[in-house]
């Protein structure tokens, strides 16, 4: 659904709702709400889940989601 360079990533998990920046600390987390893209231009996209699963690899972002989970 989206593959590029970004900015910033904002998501929500049961602990509310984080950000994920350049150079963020590698960590994985379950996420659900909706994800918030900001390209390099300062545009955003926001694509709505239910639920899905966040990992944060060596400055690498991984989101993966169910089909049935997309909020149209």
């Amino acid at each position: 659904m989206y593959q590029g360079q970004v900015a910033s990533i904002t998501s929500f998990n049961k602990k509310g709702k984080f950000d994920v920046l350049p150079q963020h600390a590698n960590f994985i987390s379950l996420i659900q709400k909706s994800l918030l893209i900001r390209d390099d231009r300062g545009e955003t996209r926001e694509i709505k889940v239910n639920n899905g699963l966040m990992r944060v690899k060596e400055d690498n972002v991984e989101v993966y989601i169910g089909i049935e989970t997309l909020v149209v």
